[in-house]
């Protein structure tokens, strides 16, 4: 599952809307569709790159309730994006080590906020996924 996706599963998440990992193409449409006007939905392949390095940094070696800022630069007729993401809990949940992030960014005059359970699998990476607060 692309890093991107996460996020479109979290921002779901926070938008109070259930979306199951194995959704049919139409419920991932209606998301992508919902998220184009998002900063996250908006964002170009550099600036997920970026913006994924920061989420690792946060998940792997930040402490809950430790804030962790990211900034990418204006491109041309590109608004540059800042934001910060923080661990708010840890905790374990079927077997995997999971941590509750929260994010919020900021691209001229448009502020969002997202968050979302990551788990880490047994290959090391984190994936987004429902858990049981």
């Amino acid at each position: 599952m692309s890093f991107r996706r996460h996020f479109r599963l979290a921002i779901a998440a926070t938008a109070g809307c259930a979306l199951l990992l194995g959704a049919s193409q139409p419920a991932l449409a209606y998301f992508d569709n919902y998220l184009s006007g998002s900063i996250v939905g908006t964002l170009n392949k550099k600036e997920v790159a970026s913006l994924q390095q920061t989420v690792r940094k946060a998940l792997n070696e930040t402490e809950d309730n430790q804030v962790v800022e990211w900034h990418f630069p204006g491109e041309g007729r590109r608004q540059a994006v800042d934001g910060t993401v923080s661990p708010i809990a840890t905790k374990t949940d079927k077997g995997q080590s999971c941590r509750r992030l929260k994010s919020e960014l900021k691209r001229g005059s448009a502020t969002e906020a997202w968050s979302g359970w990551f788990c880490k699998q047994s290959n090391g990476t984190w994936k987004a996924r429902q858990v049981q607060d």
